[in-house]
């Protein structure tokens, strides 16, 4: 795995109701060990943990694959990612910053449901992918990488 930054509490939070949603597409929800606390006691799911972070699913065999591996491609797979991050950078002729997009399905109160960073060739079924988890009243947002962490940054110190 690489760069795990911490996502805002609101965030973890709607990521969480997703998962634990069996009519919502998302499978899956990993949170960095600095979000873990948000993870609260009583979820009736999967609850796996690694020195990496902390996955919650409520199918097995996904965190089964968390147990045995965190690796990049591994993880693109359980969090339903059309990309790994190495095809990627590879498809990005390492100029991620620039030439990849990040695309976030967010709620009606612009809480981030489901991120997912696309190289050029694979933005459309990024999009499409991720078009499904956006609820009634929220918005599918295309931005840089950087944007996206700063992002982060931002609303983790204002909602803390």
């Amino acid at each position: 795995m690489t760069l795990l930054i911490p996502e805002p509490p609101r965030d973890i939070e709607a990521q969480l109701l997703a998962t634990i949603d069996v009519d919502h597409p998302k499978r899956a929800c990993f949170c960095v060990p600095a979000d873990q606390y948000l993870i609260p006691a009583s979820i009736d799911a999967y609850v796996t943990r690694r020195p990496e972070g902390t996955l919650v699913t409520l199918h097995k065999r996904l965190a089964e694959a968390f147990e045995r591996s965190a690796d990049d491609t591994t993880m693109a797979w359980i969090l339903g990612y059309p990309e790994p991050k190495p095809v990627i950078a590879e498809r990005c002729q390492g100029m991620d910053a620039s030439r990849a997009r990040v695309v976030q399905a967010r709620d009606a109160e612009g809480n981030v449901i489901t991120e997912a960073t696309a190289s050029p060739w694979g933005f459309l079924e990024t999009c499409d992918a991720l078009e499904s988890h956006v609820p009634d009243g929220g918005q599918l947002a295309i931005l840089l990488p950087f944007e996206a962490i700063s992002r982060r940054v931002a609303m983790r110190w204002v909602q803390r």
